[in-house]
């Protein structure tokens, strides 16, 4: 399918989405990051589908599992340390990148846990999923602007995080 089809199908894949993560939560703030991850997959794969019933229903299963996913990540990070401590951050067997690497990108993904949910939202868009905030603001219906303001802030709060925990100097 073209992604102008995705733009006329937005407000339906978006509705459908929402419903299924209040039925799951019944928490507005956790309903919108269920529609935005699951409209993040389908324009990933946008290309590839062949009808809108098939994105549809991609939909249904993208925001079933990514209910099923937050609440995994909610039961598992708690209360996550964000202190530079070698007992908690331990560099995976088989990576090939350093103590020092490894635990900078735990600290960051640490980090990424006390943003606001909106702002955590952009960013993983951002940093996990490589997308740019044009495509961003596609993907979430929302101003460009407001998502290069909101990145910034992120950046900014991560930035200050991982300085405060001693993983970057000045």
């Amino acid at each position: 399918m073209k992604q102008t089809d995705f733009t006329r199908m937005y407000l339906e894949l978006r509705t459908k989405a929402k419903a299924i993560g209040y039925d799951f939560f019944g928490n507005q703030e956790v309903v919108d990051d269920v529609a935005q991850e699951v409209l993040l997959r389908l324009w990933k794969v946008w290309n590839t589908l062949l009808s809108p019933e098939d994105a549809l229903r991609l939909a249904v299963a993208l925001a079933k599992r990514e209910c099923i996913n937050l609440w995994r990540k909610e039961q598992h990070h708690k209360n996550i340390p964000l202190t530079h401590n070698h007992e908690t951050i331990r560099p995976a067997p088989h990576e090939a990148h350093s103590l020092e690497e490894y635990e900078l990108s735990e600290a960051i993904r640490h980090a990424t846990y006390t943003l606001p949910k909106a702002e955590a939202r952009l960013w993983r868009m951002y940093a996990e999923a490589g997308l740019q905030a044009g495509e961003i603001a596609i993907v979430t219906g929302m101003n460009v602007r407001s998502v290069s303001s909101m990145l910034s802030r992120a950046r900014q709060h991560i930035y200050k995080l991982l300085k405060e925990g001693g993983h970057i100097d000045d």
